[in-house]
């Protein structure tokens, strides 16, 4: 039982359910299909739950916290109830400690056997995860209840799992900033100069302009922010989480699909929690921008039909699937003839010529920013044959696939 400190476990439960941080009561012979809230379900390996969860329950000890992160890379934090008959324990998570980008995914999903038909199931889940770039606060949290339930912050130790290092919970401190007076008037012109700058942002965006955007980053320094954070640091990151969105909408106006402005949007807000420094940060707007402008550039709508726009939305979106005529058209409700003609007449490209040119970007990205073996990507891009497509591949760039990655490696390592 836990009458003993049911209402401090159940506050513990209600702050972590705030973090959006899973956290539950787990007794012996209790279901273990959603402590991580159904991953393995999906995957089609329940069994792995046994090996995984009730392994570590009869290897727990009293008075200690553990940390760990399976093979997806999932971390949780559990530890054994005292005074109770049937040894129940609390499990917190999953959660992240960091952004998985999809090539990420990629690579874990080859690297453990499993099928590329998953990894769009994958990318859903790990989008619903919570992710603590500092897992710290967790901690701090969890050992407040632990001085509750074991008596004092020297009564019980970590156990971190992956590494079996045993150290002492510590304990966060948080201080709020000192609030400083700032004449109004000032305040007023930083922040006319703020929107002002904003707008002009956003105007570049929307047209395209790099050579503007060139411009303006010149001076992004010497505007002064009021600061909503005592970390600088932290003020810069949150100025490029508002200029993401900003340049997101303004390259929505500027005619770009919302599945290009969503994949980029969200390569941005990993690289943003990421930033080590101001100077990066600076760096990373002007990054931003001018990476927007050329999402308008090459992706802007306007001057394509409705019909036009979503085949080509549909087609950069599902690289690896039927993206013949026949299919397409079917998805369009109109016939092949017509969208050969006016694919062509508005484009300037056959519809094949621009698949295979997609897909030789794609295979050009997953080369460089990927581990996957060569047979992989040539399955995400939509070629069933790997000779095919490393035929392909050496009829677009001259090389093939495999003379492709030896190259970029002999010149990563000669820079």
């Amino acid at each position: 039982m836990t009458a003993f400190y049911q209402k401090e476990l159940d506050f513990l439960f209600n702050v972590l359910a705030k973090m959006r941080l899973n956290a539950r009561l787990y007794r012996p012979g209790d279901p273990t299909g959603e402590l991580d809230l159904g991953l393995r379900s999906m995957l089609g390996l329940d069994e792995d739950y046994e090996r995984v969860f009730r392994s570590v329950a009869h290897l727990m000890e009293h008075k200690k916290v553990y940390k760990m992160v399976d093979q997806f890379l999932c971390r949780f934090i559990y530890f054994r109830l005292p005074h109770t008959d049937d040894d129940s324990m609390v499990v917190i998570g999953p959660y992240l400690t960091a952004d998985l980008s999809r090539e990420s995914i990629l690579e874990q999903t080859e690297r453990l056997g499993l099928s590329m038909d998953f990894v769009s199931q994958q990318t859903a889940y790990y989008a619903s995860l919570p992710v603590f770039i500092d897992p710290s606060a967790v901690l701090a949290i969890v050992s407040a209840f632990g001085e509750i339930i074991w008596g004092g912050s020297g009564s019980f130790d970590v156990i971190d799992v992956a590494y079996e290092q045993q150290h002492s919970v510590p304990m966060a401190r948080n201080e709020d900033a000192p609030i400083e007076q700032q004449d109004i008037l000032q305040q007023m012109k930083q922040m006319e100069e703020r929107y002002a700058f904003e707008n002009e942002l956003m105007e570049i965006v929307m047209h395209g302009q790099t050579h503007r955007a060139e411009v303006l980053m010149s001076g992004i320094s010497q505007l002064n922010y009021q600061p909503r954070s005592a970390d600088p640091l932290r003020n810069i990151k949150n100025y490029c989480i508002i200029c993401n969105t900003l340049l997101r909408k303004a390259a929505e106006q500027g005619g770009v699909h919302p599945i290009h402005l969503d994949s980029q949007s969200g390569h941005y807000a990993r690289l943003i929690e990421n930033v080590p420094t101001l100077q990066a940060g600076n760096e990373l707007i002007g990054e931003m921008l001018r990476a927007y402008c050329r999402l308008v550039r090459t992706h802007a709508g306007d001057q394509f039909s409705p019909v036009v726009q979503r085949i080509r939305a549909y087609i950069d979106a599902n690289l690896s699937g039927d993206l013949t005529l026949n299919t397409l058209a079917d998805l369009m409700r109109i016939s092949p003839g017509y969208l050969s003609t006016i694919f062509r007449r508005e484009t300037g490209k056959t519809l094949i010529e621009y698949v295979i040119g997609q897909r030789m970007k794609a295979a050009i990205h997953l080369l460089q920013s990927t581990g996957l073996q060569i047979q992989t990507i040539s399955q995400l891009c939509g070629c069933a044959d790997p000779n095919y497509f490393s035929r392909l591949f050496k009829r677009h760039y001259g090389m093939t696939p495999g003379d492709f990655r030896r190259n970029q490696a002999s010149h990563g390592n000669q820079s």
